[in-house]
């Protein structure tokens, strides 16, 4: 059961702050949207997948009636957010949110019912378009600070991913792998293996994340995503922005730490 990545969530304490610096970085960043449930965000869209950068925009709309429910996005994002800035969760892709939620259940997983919701978009013109999405939870008692789920697009794929939202003047083109600092590392990896991420995921201890990155910094969880690759078509099209920003080399790699760039580590390389 391998998977691929749909997007990775990254919550930001100031949605206007991290889209100017992913801006200064090179980025083409989507307008902001607003979901309905307290939530807002902007996409960096890449090739079929995406970062979110997400923030709590009107609080008053996460419903505490929400705690009762198996699981809620709005008030995990927002609690999150409360012990740290950083990548929250990972999203996979999915044809039928419905069946992985029954594959996630088979491989011992904690699973809620399935989460469906619409919001409006943006094209680059302005127009406003439909699109709607339906989330499958995949929960693990470790990674209560990094959760993993499905998300399977319920709108036409055009209503969605635009050219000139995919075209970055970096030469960003895709997420690499994702990388987990935790304490229980062996463990972790044994459940990504059972879910079928193990291919997309690098689970480490604490030490053997300095070693291979040579950073070490505060701002890294113990039991949560680190980071990820951003793969680039041209180093030189980013290494500037990214030097500027405190990125440093390490074998070929430029590595903004997470204490530089709202809690999450960017290991930028070519494919």
């Amino acid at each position: 059961m391998s998977r691929a990545i749909d997007h990775i969530v990254l919550c930001v304490n100031d949605l206007d702050a991290a889209i100017s610096a992913y801006a200064r970085l090179g980025f083409t960043v989507t307008p902001r949207a607003v979901h309905p449930f307290g939530t807002g965000n902007a996409l960096v869209q890449l090739d079929g997948m995406y970062i979110e950068l997400l923030s709590v925009v009107d609080p008053d709309k996460i419903a505490e009636t929400d705690l009762a429910e198996p699981f809620s996005f709005p008030i995990y994002n927002r609690d999150y957010l409360r012990h740290r800035e950083g990548m929250s969760m990972l999203a996979l892709q999915s044809d039928d949110a419905e069946q992985d939620r029954e594959k996630f259940i088979a491989a011992g997983a904690a699973v809620p019912p399935v989460f469906h919701f619409e919001r409006d978009a943006k094209t680059p013109e302005g127009d406003t378009v439909g699109v709607a999405f339906s989330l499958a939870y995949s929960n693990h008692p470790l990674l209560r600070h990094a959760v993993t789920f499905v998300c399977q697009h319920r709108h036409p794929v055009q209503n969605f991913y635009f050219p000139a939202y995919q075209t970055h003047k970096n030469g960003a083109v895709a997420i690499g792998k994702v990388l987990i600092d935790h304490w229980a590392a062996d463990a972790v990896r044994d459940f990504y293996q059972e879910i079928g991420v193990d291919g997309i995921v690098d689970a480490l201890h604490g030490d053997e994340l300095v070693a291979r990155y040579g950073v070490e910094d505060p701002a890294f969880p113990t039991d949560g995503f680190a980071g990820f690759e951003l793969i680039v078509d041209d180093m030189a099209k980013i290494s500037d922005a990214a030097t500027e920003m405190g990125a440093v080399e390490k074998n070929g790699a430029l590595i903004l730490p997470p204490s530089k760039f709202f809690g999450v580590m960017m290991v930028i390389r070519t494919k």
